[in-house]
């Protein structure tokens, strides 16, 4: 992450300083902001005489609402998350454990040769995180929300805005394409079972501390089906992965799940394929998301990651043939090729 130097504001430094001094943890500290993606979440980190710690800002506590109770549950159940030390909902802080700086996308790039690995670590960090919390208990946060047809239609008009029409200048969805997008969600929104679903699981949302990998980010957690996760690891533009090491790496998901009952829900006759269809989704959604932080914040930070992630959508493509025969991915992929990245 990049880091500056830099002064709280005086209710967020007044609410540090109290909880500081409540727990005696000394007289004087330090803060850094640690660069985020975009959001309207700062993170800070809070250097105290013998720790540090991460300090969250989020004012209106909206988008941050729910990341304590499920850090709490997800605790509970053994996944590695990392430990909230204060929840203030009327401030809008929160304070956890440091974890350090080290994005399993970071560990990979830096050491290539141990990229099978850390993946295979991952993907079971992922069974145990869908297995532990199998079925999840209906007062969660995130229960009350899920995958479905309108979910993922609102993600695709999602990239619409902001890939097709804000960044590559083609329009806006027109009646047939979005006939043909809401045909497919219809689809996808069919896959069973119902699990924790991250939401957003890849190698930005994983952190290596002390040779164990933890979760971040789950705030937004929703119920989806278990595809949506495992094709956002399999399938990240961030780090690409084999067709090869996605085999072998969804081979041994679906070993690591079989421990526990939720291995009996699923259909893995059916898995695969129905997997290919939720990576496509997935995938698309996640150009949108790179181009939206240009077209939203003026950011150039995840344009590199257009071209894998338009790759992945048309190798997807010819995989799923008629599903998605109709979206004009090529398209999407010609004209970003045109357009400057830096």
């Amino acid at each position: 992450m990049n880091i500056q130097k830099t002064i709280l504001p005086t209710p967020l430094s007044s609410w540090l300083s109290g909880w500081i001094s409540n727990h005696r943890k000394g007289s004087t500290f330090k803060v850094e902001l640690l660069a985020g993606d975009g959001s309207d979440r700062k993170f800070y980190r809070v250097s105290l005489r013998s720790e540090s710690l991460i300090l969250l800002s989020d004012p209106t506590w909206t988008s941050s609402k729910d990341y304590a109770p499920h850090q709490a549950y997800l605790e509970s159940r053994g996944i590695p998350v990392p430990r909230f030390l204060a929840e203030d909902s009327k401030a809008g802080v929160a304070l956890m454990e440091d974890l350090g700086d080290g994005l399993l996308q970071g560990h990979i790039v830096a050491s290539p040769d141990k990229k099978s690995g850390y993946l295979r670590r991952a993907i079971e960090v992922l069974g145990d995180l869908h297995g532990k919390t199998y079925p999840v208990p209906a007062a969660l946060p995130c229960f009350s929300r899920r995958f479905d047809k309108e979910k993922y239609f609102q993600e695709m008009e999602f990239t619409w805005t902001h890939l097709v029409d804000g960044y590559l200048g083609i329009g806006p969805m027109t009646e047939k394409e979005r006939k043909t997008v809401s045909t497919f969600c219809e689809k996808i929104a069919a896959f069973q079972p119902q699990v924790f679903c991250h939401r957003d699981y890849h190698t930005r949302n994983i952190l290596l501390h002390r040779e164990t990998l933890y979760l971040i980010d789950f705030q937004d957690a929703r119920m989806g089906s278990p595809h949506y996760d495992v094709a956002s690891l399999l399938y990240d533009a961030y780090v690409p992965v084999t067709d090869a090491d996605r085999a072998t790496l969804l081979a041994h998901y679906k070993e690591v799940v079989g421990a526990f009952p939720l291995g009996d829900k699923i259909n893995w006759d059916r898995f695969e394929a129905e997997l290919h269809a939720l990576a496509f989704q997935r995938v698309v959604k996640a150009a949108g998301s790179f181009a939206s932080f240009f077209t939203r914040y003026s950011k150039k930070t995840h344009l590199p990651y257009l071209k894998p992630a338009l790759d992945s959508a048309l190798h997807l493509q010819s995989i799923l043939g008629p599903l998605v025969a109709e979206w004009p991915v090529r398209t999407w992929a010609n004209r970003a090729a045109e357009m400057p990245v830096n």
